[in-house]
């Protein structure tokens, strides 16, 4: 892969990673009609990678309060009880991801599957839409609120599912304020992600050096965009606009379809 490609793939990531619209479905359909036509498991990766970074930097502070809550639990029992919140919603994330993963590799290499996706999130999008009036914030959430989000993370495993989308839908129907919803979204994003690079640390170890240095420009370029994409997503969602990415993914469904089908 040229750094061209590796850049303009990092900048789709970024961007569509934490905005309602699947980082993979478009990952999926970029990387097809540039004509890569096997699944690159160990780029994606690292993008996911660079995505990661951003959100350790946005969310710093919170993290520090997670770790000091770990080190010294009486200090912060509203970190401690973070931390639970996020273990909580991680365990059916990986459940799916280990059950799964062998499934997703093959839906990674079908656009048209990623096409149908895309409707499903549109669906969703449409529908949550309308009830996105909650006031609830993350310290108000519940262990079972905790548990449906994960369980929507996991079910975004699939191309064209997007990860921020299916959470920030089940945070809304949670009582969540969509904003709260999008901050919990991108914080069990955090142990997701190393979760999923440790499950394709081979993938990784097998890298030529090469193929390694187009990696971690893709990496670091998704790191910059990714972190502006936070910052515009969470100004939205404070107003709760959510309908434009959902018609969004309507669009980028049915025109991936469309490709497809038309496309010899």
């Amino acid at each position: 892969m040229s750094y061209f490609g590796a850049f303009v793939l990092a900048v789709v990531q970024a961007v569509t990673e934490f905005l309602p619209v699947s980082s993979s479905g478009h990952l999926v359909v970029s990387q097809y009609l540039l004509g890569f036509r096997e699944p690159m498991i160990a780029f994606d990766v690292m993008l996911h990678v660079g995505s990661l970074v951003a959100v350790l930097v946005y969310y710093r502070r919170r993290v520090l309060e997670m770790a000091v809550s770990l080190v010294s639990p009486a200090r912060s029992p509203a970190g401690r009880r973070l931390v639970l919140l996020i273990v909580v919603a991680s365990v059916p994330t990986a459940v799916m991801g280990l059950g799964f993963g062998g499934f997703v590799r093959e839906v990674f290499a079908s656009p048209a599957g990623v096409g149908m996706f895309w409707i499903l999130t549109a669906g969703l999008l449409f529908g949550v839409s309308r009830l996105a009036h909650g006031e609830k914030t993350i310290e108000q959430m519940t262990i079972a609120d905790a548990l449906l989000i994960g369980l929507f993370q996991g079910v975004a495993i699939l191309p064209g599912v997007s990860r921020s989308g299916a959470t920030l839908v089940m945070g809304i129907m949670c009582g969540l304020h969509p904003k709260q919803a999008a901050d919990f979204s991108f914080l069990i994003f955090i142990p997701a992600m190393l979760g999923a690079t440790l499950l394709q640390y081979q993938d990784l170890m097998a890298m030529g050096a090469s193929e390694l240095n187009v990696c971690i420009v893709g990496a670091v370029v998704t790191a910059v965009f990714s972190y502006a994409a936070i910052w515009f997503l969470l100004r939205l969602l404070q107003r709760r606009v959510i309908i434009p990415f959902a018609w969004y993914c309507l669009a980028a469904g049915a025109a991936t379809l469309a490709i497809v089908t038309l496309r010899p």
